[in-house]
Formats: structure tokens, sequence, C-alpha cells
């Protein structure tokens, strides 16, 4: 065998050694890449419903504030909120305390 048949022959076996790694990194890559978009779905579903009872809540809450209103300022209660609002210099904004 002469020497430009043995360079021949370790290019060969270079080339078939990158193929074969090339190829095991891709593999890795892909499994790797879909089991990160499973994951990734099941947290973008997780935050969806996160964000409808969160909607749900507050949407509660405005209805229950709306309906406490009335009853709040009949007792007094929303003048005392206010009061103690200025007291701390909680008051409006356009205000001059």
């Amino acid at each position: 065998m002469t020497s430009a048949e043995t360079i021949a022959q370790i290019k060969d076996i270079v080339v078939i050694l990158f193929l074969a790694f090339a190829t095991m990194v891709v593999i890795v890559a892909s499994v790797v890449g879909v089991r990160l978009y499973w994951r990734v779905g099941r947290f973008m579903d997780r935050m969806e419903k996160v964000a409808d009872r969160l909607e749900s809540t507050f949407y509660g809450v405005a209805i229950a504030g709306r309906a406490l209103r009335p009853m709040a300022s009949g007792l007094g209660l929303l003048g005392v909120a206010q009061g103690v609002g200025r007291l701390f210099g909680l008051g409006r904004k356009g205000s001059n305390n």
C-alpha cells in the first residue's frame, strides 16, 4: 500500500466518523427539541388556565365591589376610607393636600 492510498483511507475513515458523530448529534438534538416543545406546550396550557381563573376572579371582585358600593356609601364607610387616605397623603393626585 502506498502512502497516497493510506492517506485516502484515513480521509475516508475521518469522513465516516464525522458523519456518524453528526448523525448522533442531530438525533439527540431532535429528541431534546421535541421534549422541550412538549414542556413549553404544557406550560402555556397551564398559564392559559391561570389567566382564565384570574380573569374570572377579578370579574367577581368587580361585581362584588359594585354590589357593595351602595351599602358602603350608605353606612359612610367610603367617606371614612377617603378620610384615612387623605390623612396619610393618599388622596387624589389633582387635589392640594
